[in-house]
């Protein structure tokens, strides 16, 4: 393992009630997502390194190198994955749907060949995972429920590039296992009002449970503060991997 970290975007996706399919059904949804996820990032003109990308069966996450544009992860990819979604599912039944939920996070991680240690890498599997992500995704009418991290929030989403729009931005505070920070979810074209979750009313803070207005936008005030120990508002403890084969981690990222 290097010990120099690299930073990096990251980009998670996940498969909605994918151990509900049978073998064939596992089998095809993967090669369609893996298929949305290429289309994405060609039609966005962003290349990835095969050595950064990582397969956990029903998720795929994959570091995006810091020279690319953050704002054309936040708003183009998003686009690019959701067009392709409807694409892949115009002729699926209504059972046979492929729904996904997606992450964007950035930050420090080690490439070690097998796995991508680091506090991100751990962050993202958290955001991914939340109840409320989970939550916000099984209600929509859409096939796609996006989680954007507190941080890229507040250096994109705030400052409305490109075609981004904060009032579609929900806050929630995500809490699993060590972990504990704010996170903002999407379904894209819907506002923010519209995204109701159990979880996320029982566990936002009153400013989380209304719509998103243009003070809150410009300001991180509303952020929640750090716990003791924690760095970027989050707790972890010991090296960490989003899974796949590397000895010595305290996450294994799964359902």
């Amino acid at each position: 393992m290097k010990l120099d970290p690299v930073y990096r975007y990251l980009v998670a996706v996940d498969i909605e009630s994918y151990g509900k399919r049978d073998n064939q059904g596992q089998s095809e949804l993967r090669a369609a997502l893996r298929q949305v996820l290429a289309d994405a990032f060609d039609a966005i003109d962003v290349s990835v390194d095969p050595a950064e990308r990582q397969d956990q069966g029903d998720a795929f996450l994959t570091l995006v190198k810091p020279e690319v544009s953050k704002v054309r992860l936040v708003d183009d990819l998003v686009r690019e994955i959701e067009n392709g979604l409807r694409r892949s599912n115009h002729y699926r039944t209504a059972e046979g749907k492929m729904r996904v939920r997606l992450a964007l996070n950035a930050g420090d991680v080690h490439l070690d060949g097998t796995g991508f240690p680091g506090e991100a890498v751990v962050a993202t599997g958290r955001l991914i995972d939340s109840v409320q992500l989970k939550e916000s995704l099984a209600r929509a009418p859409k096939d796609l429920a996006v989680i954007v991290s507190d941080g890229l929030y507040h250096d994109v989403v705030v400052h409305r590039y490109q075609a981004i729009d904060p009032a579609e931005y929900r806050r929630v505070d995500v809490a699993v296992k060590e972990f504990r920070q704010p996170a903002w979810i999407r379904i894209p074209g819907h506002p923010a009002a519209e995204i109701v979750t159990e979880a996320a009313s029982a566990t936002a803070s009153p400013a989380a449970q209304r719509p998103v207005t243009e003070r809150d936008a410009a300001s991180p005030a509303g952020t929640a503060s750090a716990l003791p120990g924690s760095i970027n508002h989050s707790t972890f403890t010991g090296p960490t991997s989003f899974g796949g084969p590397a000895a010595g981690r305290d996450v294994n990222y799964h359902r």
